[in-house]
């Protein structure tokens, strides 16, 4: 059984407590955070400020999200289906994230009734696969916003026992992601650092897939401007068409308008100018990228135009051939037989690519 989030609160105030034994350790330490943090990217997040239940009844609403969608296709597809499509023993590890999916559903519905809050319900989604490589491609997704939006919802935490219950998860999120990546073929860890982002851009990204609520447990944070994006399989250094969704939106805007990226802890810019811009070559890497129309070069909630739109930038990567005594060891079969960790084709996330949703357009880097 979960320890309650009072429980962690109880045991952090004795950890508190104690009496530190190097104090002028701990205090470089945040010395060198904060030199480090000056340079990062500010993405002042709509929960800043907001009680911390507000801020797991957030996280709340996006778990039910992702427990309903492994939910649904585990029961459309079988351990079969997926033999079938080519993922030879793929349907029990997927089963374990559904697992962990409604697990973290329980524990944050547990903590906040616990907490006198008011726990969010689930509500009706509509998640746009049509079979199996397309159901992995969302997943890809989902699993990467899911990761961006507890790592920015971080800094709005204000007790620290709270903050440790959000980062437990937040390290099997990553885990997931990594998993998803690397089973449609891209790096598990195609950068040093994971994307935060802030609430209303998570809200803009997830509201597509919401049909309908119950009273009281729909996204209560607004969204920004949905963006369309056009780009088959954009490129660092290529050019990039995204345009508002509403299309009498880019008629009221004055002065220039650049593109934000949001990648790991920094961001780059660039003039947006005839529904295009440039990927920028700087402060871009690979991985799970957020692509935004901006009133100037800030990525903050405040200066956000419409979006953000999401790209999947980086190389297929080559699959890893486990052989002689490691397949052995890893059961794959007596020395000398092998066993292919084999990457699906880039159609997994391709699939997603296209689809019109408001909020969020999916392209690839292929």
């Amino acid at each position: 059984m979960r320890t309650s989030i009072l429980a962690i609160a109880a045991v952090a105030g004795l950890v508190s407590a104690a009496p530190m034994k190097e104090p002028s350790i701990a205090d470089m330490k945040r010395n060198i955070i904060a030199r480090q943090s000056q340079g990062l990217a500010k993405r002042q997040s709509t929960t800043v400020g907001a009680p911390d239940a507000t801020v797991l009844n957030f996280a709340l609403t996006l778990e039910h999200l992702e427990a309903a969608f492994y939910n649904q296709a585990l029961t459309k597809y079988s351990a079969a289906d997926f033999d079938k499509a080519g993922y030879t023993g793929a349907y029990p590890l997927l089963q374990s994230i559904s697992n962990d999916e409604a697990a973290h559903v329980a524990f944050l519905t547990t903590a906040l009734t616990a907490a006198g809050a008011t726990p969010v319900s689930a509500c009706n989604y509509t998640f746009p696969y049509t079979d199996i490589p397309s159901f992995l491609g969302l997943s890809q997704v989902l699993e990467g916003v899911g990761t961006s939006a507890y790592l920015g919802a971080a800094g709005s935490i204000n007790t620290t026992a709270y903050l440790t219950a959000a980062a437990s998860i937040l390290t099997v999120e990553a885990r997931h992601n990594a998993f998803i990546r690397y089973l449609n073929g891209y790096s598990p860890f195609p950068g040093p650092e994971d994307t935060p982002e802030s609430a209303a851009a998570v809200v803009t990204m997830a509201t597509p897939f919401f049909a309908s609520c119950p009273t009281g447990s729909a996204p209560a944070i607004m969204g920004h401007p949905a963006l369309n994006m056009t780009t088959a399989a954009p490129t660092v250094g290529s050019m990039l068409m995204v345009t508002p969704a509403n299309a009498t939106l880019a008629a009221s805007f004055t002065g220039t308008v650049m593109c934000g990226f949001a990648s790991g802890l920094a961001s780059g810019f660039s003039e947006w100018k005839d529904g295009s811009c440039m990927i920028p070559t700087a402060n871009v890497t690979d991985g799970q990228t957020y692509a935004f129309l901006t009133s100037g070069p800030s990525i903050a909630d405040a200066s956000v135009l419409a979006g953000p739109a999401i790209l999947n930038l980086g190389p297929m990567i080559q699959p890893v051939v486990l052989s002689g005594a490691a397949a052995s060891k890893t059961g794959a079969g007596a020395a000398g037989a092998s066993s292919t960790s084999k990457p699906s084709s880039a159609n997994n996330v391709a699939k997603v690519s296209g689809l019109a949703l408001v909020g969020a357009v999916f392209a690839v880097l292929m």
